[in-house]
């Protein structure tokens, strides 16, 4: 595998990897859904954003139905609390649309430290590289967390058959628990 370009990624660290954009989720509920019911779609779609499941999302009661309806439940992972407000956007008979907002600082107004977890970077530098060269490396190695820090490096190993290539990933902007970073694949 050959790749002489620096690719960019982006992901949200901390605890979890909680997203800090806007997202939507639709769902067909009639006139309102359980609270039950938006726990779950929301934990699903934090986890289809981030990759990561939260350890447990509390809302006060049903969302309704109703266009411009906001909520906010409480997302928690490893102990730490974060607000998520929900926002009906759309309502189209039984078809129900709501924005997620994810609080960048933590319900007490701490800003937690931003990190990303080992196996969870190695698993992102292996989907980017994907999808820039159209080809999955057989492994990325890397030696630890990756710190959410401006300028912050990391050197790492991809693996592809016999070959080995180092590569570094460099973290270009953090802000709230979101990083954004490099990979620069080493010229070979």
């Amino acid at each position: 595998m050959s790749v002489n370009r620096a690719v960019s990624g982006a992901f949200a660290g901390a605890a979890l990897l909680v997203a800090t954009a806007a997202c939507s989720v639709s769902f067909n509920a009639g006139s309102s859904l359980d609270r039950a019911e938006v726990e779950q779609t929301l934990a699903k779609a934090i986890e289809e954003e981030t990759g990561t499941k939260p350890d447990k999302i509390e809302c006060p009661g049903d969302l309704e139905g109703k266009l411009d309806t906001t909520m906010e439940c409480t997302l928690t992972n490893s102990g730490t609390e974060y607000a998520v407000k929900l926002t009906v956007t759309k309502v189209d008979g039984l078809d129900v649309r709501f924005d997620y907002k994810v609080a960048s600082t933590t319900k007490d107004g701490s800003t937690p430290e931003v990190a990303f977890d080992e196996t969870m970077l190695e698993e992102r530098v292996s989907g980017i590289l994907e999808e820039e060269v159209g080809q999955r490396p057989d492994k990325i190695d890397c030696p630890g967390d990756l710190a959410g820090k401006v300028g912050e490096t990391m050197r790492c190993t991809l693996s592809a058959g016999t070959d080995e290539i180092g590569l570094t990933v460099t973290v270009t902007e953090v802000e709230g628990t979101s990083m954004n970073f490099n990979v620069e694949v080493d010229k070979g």
